[in-house]
């Protein structure tokens, strides 16, 4: 199963690591790719349809089964969709200059 784990992930291009949203991503855009629309070989399509699918399933099944921590910890280290605002304050907080001057 290993194998077949590493063999999607390599067609997918996602590296070493990647987000279930990221996977989802890469298989809308190898399908538009080798639709049978857009390629003029359609047996080479079709097969390649089937292997994107395949593939796809394969790595949503070993994203399901992989647990994920819900430690603070871990939580901030995996967050990169901060509040822009949040960020903000982070960064400056309520320096009359550069944030919000308390308002």
């Amino acid at each position: 199963m290993t194998r077949e784990i590493l063999e999607a992930a390599k067609l997918f291009e996602i590296g070493q690591r990647a987000s279930i949203e990221e996977i989802n991503g890469k298989y809308r855009e190898l399908l538009l790719k080798w639709h049978p629309d857009h390629c003029n070989d359609k047996i080479l399509a079709k097969e390649m349809t089937m292997k994107i699918i395949d593939s796809y399933k394969i790595l949503i099944r070993y994203c399901q089964s992989v647990k994920i921590s819900f430690t603070e910890k871990n939580i901030s280290q995996h967050l990169t969709k901060e509040d822009p605002e949040e960020f903000w304050n982070k960064k400056f907080g309520y320096d009359p200059l550069w944030g919000y001057g308390g308002q």
